[in-house]
This record gives C-alpha cells, structure tokens and sequence, in this order.
C-alpha cells in the first residue's frame, strides 16, 4: 500500500483523513537539541549481542528475576535533552527480540515502569531542580512498536527491542520555540512527523476496540479533544499509578495488535505480515467496506474513516518499489509501514515553576501510517515538535557535566534499590 506525493507543498492525498480541526493544531516544527560532539556512526542494531552495539554507553545493568533478563541503561548517542537516557529491556536468550510490553515477563514491565515512577519523582524533586535549572520541566516518557517494518525508517528502526525513552526538557529549551498552526507546515514529510495522517481516525478505532473491556480502577478513556499530543489517551490516577500500570499497558496493546489484524484482514484479505519491499495487495472498495460492516465493535465514524483511507490508498507496482528500494527517502515519503506502529507514551503537561499540585497524567497511543519516525512530543504548549537531534547546537562542557552528573544521581537513587548485574 503506497502513495506518491511531492518532495514539498501541502498536496497530499491524505489529507482527507485530517479533520478540519487539525490544521489549527499548535505544532512546533523544528526545536534544536544540544548534541554530543563525537555521537557513534549512527546505525542500526543487527548485532546478537546489546553490548556488541552499545559498548561504553551503557550506564548500568540490572537484573530482573533469576532468568538472566536485564534492564540496561543507556546514554543515548543522539539525546532528546540534555537530560535523558534510555531504558532497554533485554532478555537472556539473545536470539529473541522482546519488541512489545506484551513480549516480556511481568516481573520485567513493572521493574521497568517502577524505574520510570523513579524518574518522574527525582526529576520532579525540588533539590534536582534547583541543581540542574529544570522549572517548568516537561517530561515525555515512552516507547515506539514496529517489529514488522525493516524497508523503510520507521518509530523502532535502530533496534527493535523494547526501549523507554525517559527525557524531561527544562522549561528553557522551549520557552522562546515558534508555535505555529499545523496548517503553515508546508513541507509533507514534516506536517505527517508531527501529526501522522492515520493519527485522529486510529483513536477513534482505539477508543471503540478498548471500550469492550473494563479498564483498571482509576483510569478512564479520554474522548478528543484534549490537551497533548494527538491520539488515542486513556487518563490515569497519577504519576504514582506506574507500577500499577503494567496490566494496562498490555491490555492497550493486545487490543491495537488485534484491531490491527482484523482491519488488515478487511483490506486485504489476509493479516499476515508481508516480507520486508512487499505490501499486500488491497480489496476492492464495496468488498473491503463490507467487511468492515461485520466489525460490530467498530462505531460508524471510525467506519466512515476507514472508507475514506481505503479510498486513498493504492497498490505499489513492481517498478514503483524498485524505484523505492533504490532511494530510502522515497520509500520514507511514499510507502506505507508494514505492520502495527505507534508511539506508547505517558505524558503530563508542563507546570509553572515552583508548583507543586496535582499532575494530569495521560497514556496516549499515536498509531502511524507513514511517519519516519517515533515520537513528536508535546513540549511547551504544541501538541507536537520536531526535536533536531543532529543539527542542533553540541553540548557545551558545562552542559555535557550536567548531563552526567544528572544521569549518576538518578542511578544513585537506582543503586539502591536494585543491585547491579555482573556479566
């Protein structure tokens, strides 16, 4: 399934599943980050071995249980903020791959999120933010999934293990950032980065799929609009709710892995996976939307809106992915990802400085269509910004010793309550 749209301009066939709200959306469509002055070649993992890629920037390793799975920190060669790291979730057989919240043990997730509920209450702690100048910090901790897509970049291109992005932005990396209307994105690629086309119609899905079951006590499925990024939330007690919060995730990702089957199956007669440079072929229109018909969980507007999508996609000719797999970017531009993707994401609204009431807290899941990438986080008041990773400013010393004195006293707090693994 493929489309061709131009290098610029705002010509794109997909337009039609934006609502007409969208284009009002406050977005930030290129916010600097500082760099590192020396970052690896930057490559994908296909190595068997985590530490055959990572080497020296791992920070720490903790056991999980007694079966050889690990957590691994890591400083991340190409940062989000001056103040982030990365949590990687590695299991004792090298040879399997644990994409999904659903592919690790229990005992995995909730030492994962636990470590993300330790994050939030040091980053959030006034002693830290007086010492590293976080006042109005915003924080994004998060995920992205897609095991199948391995022809075209993609949320979870460098490695497709389960990695947690823990990244939290002072207040002065984005106060003076230009807000802008989605609409005055001109550029395709950049308007579909910060708010993918399949985004408003896959929360409308989600929110039909996951209304079949009982969500835990506390939690509750928030209908659009709301603040933050687009997609699918669902709003949660507190930052304090993490450890908890394991069950849930696992539920919103069983329901979107099987909604996701059942929709492939309705477009293309099949929900297998297509091997990497092939796409299945589509049903024709009247066949796909009676499918669809028989989907009784699916409410009429989400039904509407997969009409509207069956209509805009197209088969990908033989010399079209020829073409596609001789230029990257192309294929980046023009083909459609190969499976389930989406962003898992725990998100709370940046505060004034000094406050100290209670934090909204959401889980918001933004599915993908064709975005190259994983995340565009809701930071300083934009529903969504384009972090420039590689172009941005390098980190002063000043900056590179806060960064790591900030990462060692997070993992100080970690010490204590794990012990570090040996090899």
């Amino acid at each position: 399934m493929s489309a061709a749209v131009p290098h610029g301009g705002v010509a794109d066939r997909f337009a039609p599943l934006y609502p007409a709200s969208a284009m009002a959306l406050p977005v930030i469509p290129s916010l600097s980050m500082p760099r590192l002055p020396a970052p690896p070649p930057d490559v994908r993992n296909l190595r068997p071995h985590y530490r055959d890629h990572y080497g020296p920037h791992i920070l720490r390793e903790y056991p999980v249980g007694g079966s050889g799975d690990r957590i691994v920190v890591i400083d991340k060669a190409f940062p989000h903020s001056v103040y982030d790291m990365m949590l990687l979730a590695t299991v004792a057989d090298d040879t399997v791959i644990a994409s999904s919240v659903s592919d690790v043990h229990q005992d995995m997730l909730t030492t994962l999120l636990t470590f993300c509920g330790q994050f939030v209450r040091y980053a959030q702690a006034g002693s830290t933010q007086r010492r590293f100048g976080l006042g109005g910090a915003q924080l994004m901790i998060g995920t992205n999934y897609d095991p199948a897509t391995t022809d075209r970049d993609n949320g979870q291109w460098w490695d497709k293990r389960m990695h947690w992005h823990l990244n939290c932005w002072p207040a002065t990396d984005y106060r003076h950032a230009a807000i802008v209307p989605l609409r005055e994105v001109t550029n395709v690629a950049q308007r579909r980065a910060l708010v993918d086309p399949i985004a408003h119609l896959a929360a409308h899905v989600m929110r039909d799929a996951v209304r079949a079951s009982p969500l835990p006590a506390g939690c509750w499925i928030v209908d659009e609009p709301a603040e933050g990024p687009v997609g699918f939330k669902i709003g949660l007690p507190g930052w304090d709710f993490l450890p908890r919060c394991g069950p849930l995730l696992r539920q919103v990702h069983d329901v979107a892995a099987d909604a996701y089957a059942q929709l492939r199956q309705c477009f293309t007669g099949s929900s297998a996976v297509s091997p990497p440079w092939t796409r299945p072929g589509l049903l024709p229109p009247g066949e796909v939307t009676a499918n669809l018909d028989t989907l009784t969980w699916l409410s009429e507007t989400a039904k509407r809106g997969l009409v509207t999508l069956r209509s805009l996609l197209r088969d990908v000719t033989a010399h079209e992915m020829h073409l596609m797999r001789a230029d990257m970017n192309r294929a980046n531009r023009c083909l459609a990802l190969s499976g389930l993707d989406y962003h898992l994401g725990l998100w709370s609204p940046s505060q004034p400085e000094g406050w100290r009431g209670h934090r909204q807290v959401y889980l918001v899941m933004q599915a993908k269509l064709l975005s190259a990438i994983g995340s565009s986080p809701a930071i300083g008041g934009g529903v969504a910004s384009l972090l420039d990773r590689h172009q941005g400013p390098i980190m002063s010393p000043q900056q590179t010793l806060q960064r790591r004195q900030f990462q060692e006293r997070f993992l100080t707090l970690l010490d204590h309550h794990t012990p570090p693994a040996t090899a």
